[in-house]
């Protein structure tokens, strides 16, 4: 079993659980992993600075999804797993604040009298979102846009002011191209099951416990170490990690990278970034997930004094597209995670870049910090940064637009036919990190076994 060759190409968090996965199920195997660029941790990228704690890409993860805490715990993080602090969050909007009406769940109404008196709906938006309650099912097992679907339960104002602002921040996409059923396919269950969307929410929000705390651990988890952390602890399971190595093509035992070497291996598995499917395997179904729409966005990290900060209470805000501001979401990082800033600095983060208008992303740092900070005083007060720390991400957002799923299912089908080939990542079933550790370990364990099969047929023949 020792001389197994395995080669993993791109090493962001699909990539790196992969070698982890793949060696639990094969310690004795061979792991080379292949990147492109000069460092690892894909978008993942941890900067420290006079105290400050500065998660460039992804700053933690849904607490609810066990497969990361698990890994994390495994490889003997576990100790420095942190809960995100809770607080009111906000919605920006008619040129002001506005807190999330209580009972909402992702801008859906599961509570009556909170939205009869939020400030986010006029009277007549929030009757034609009661209009749920009468409404016939809009979603027939085809799928649909999320602008569609929602528009047509609660109304295109509902959308624009509350689901918006908060699904733009999760996906960082269009509403209108993105897809139903691979991004929010419990909505399209709920209204199987109840046809309306508000009494089916309502069904299903937890009775309070009676006894609890009001204050409840977020529902977020990271590392107070920092996340990049987890990526070298992850990397250290390589047999051998090559930096600056970009792979032109791939197929069954071999991969040629751009300079013409030909690498063999019993298995390779491809964590790459969406658009080198295509390139990398060359059949149609990986060209179509290529060609997918994707988005450029960059965030901007300032790091302030206290003093210099209005101390607004929660976690941060999002803001309706139709403030035609810059920026969509800002979050307080120190009061989400208090390990990010030194006790008397507060630290802000925001994000700049939309489906529809990526142009500013391609501007200098000192334009983006400058807008984006112009935006921030518009909506509270704020001093002079100490610093700011910049982060582009360039053409390699993906975005589940309608039909996702069976474009997924049409590749990974047209894969499983090429011997010895694997794919996993942020492209495939999930954007959030333990979607794609996720993804990462269920590959590692196809391909392992596979691999054991092979190798048992051979000492058999």
């Amino acid at each position: 079993m020792g001389n197994q060759k395995v080669i993993v190409i791109g090493a962001g968090i699909s990539g790196l659980a992969a070698v982890y996965y793949m060696k639990q199920n094969l310690p004795e195997a061979h792991i080379t992993l292949l990147e492109a660029s000069d460092r690892i941790g894909g978008k993942i990228k941890t900067v420290r600075r006079d105290g400050f704690v500065i998660e460039c890409g992804p700053e933690g993860y849904m607490a609810r999804k066990p497969t990361l805490t698990n890994l994390i715990k495994d490889i003997g993080l576990g100790d420095q797993l942190v809960h995100s602090g809770t607080g009111t969050y906000y919605i920006y909007v008619n040129h002001r604040l506005r807190q999330m009406p209580k009972g909402s769940v992702m801008g859906i109404p599961t509570k009556m009298l909170p939205m009869v008196t939020t400030g986010l709906v006029s009277p007549l938006g929030k009757l034609r979102a009661a209009l749920d309650l009468l409404i016939p099912r809009v979603y027939q097992d085809k799928d649909i846009s999320l602008k569609e679907f929602f528009e047509r339960r609660l109304g295109s104002e509902l959308v624009t002011n509350m689901i918006e602002p908060l699904l733009s921040g999760i996906y960082n996409g269009d509403l209108a191209d993105m897809s139903l059923e691979a991004t929010l396919p419990q909505f399209a269950a709920i209204e199987k099951k109840h046809r309306s969307l508000i009494l089916g929410m309502k069904s299903i929000q937890p009775p309070k416990q009676a006894g609890t705390s009001k204050k409840s651990a977020g529902r977020f988890l990271s590392l107070s170490c920092g996340l990049d952390v987890l990526v070298e602890k992850l990397a250290s399971y390589a047999d051998e990690i090559r930096l600056k190595t970009p792979v032109d093509h791939v197929e069954p035992g071999k991969v040629t990278l751009s300079d013409g070497t030909v690498l063999n291996a019993d298995s390779i598995i491809l964590a790459t970034s969406p658009k080198q499917l295509g390139p990398l395997l060359d059949f149609p179904e990986a060209w179509s997930l290529s060609n997918d729409k994707r988005t450029t966005t960059a965030t901007v990290a300032l790091a302030f004094k206290k003093e210099e900060v209005e101390q607004l209470d929660g976690t941060g805000y999002v803001v309706s597209r139709k403030e035609g501001l810059n920026i969509t979401a800002c979050s307080f990082m120190n009061h989400k995670w208090s390990y990010t800033a030194p006790e008397d600095c507060a630290l802000i983060r925001t994000y700049v870049g939309t489906a529809e208008d990526a142009a500013i992303v391609e501007e200098s740092d000192e334009a983006i910090e400058e807008k984006a900070l112009a935006d921030l005083r518009k909506i509270s007060k704020l001093g002079t940064p100490l610093f700011s720390v910049i982060t582009r991400q360039i053409d390699n957002m993906p975005q589940y637009t309608v039909n996702h799923n069976q474009r997924v299912q049409a590749f990974e089908d047209a894969l499983g036919k090429i011997n010895g080939v694997y794919a996993c990542g942020a492209l495939l079933h999930g954007v959030g990190l333990p979607d794609c550790v996720d993804n990462a370990m269920h590959v590692a364990e196809e391909a392992a076994g596979q691999l054991k099969e092979n190798e048992d047929a051979a000492t058999n023949s």
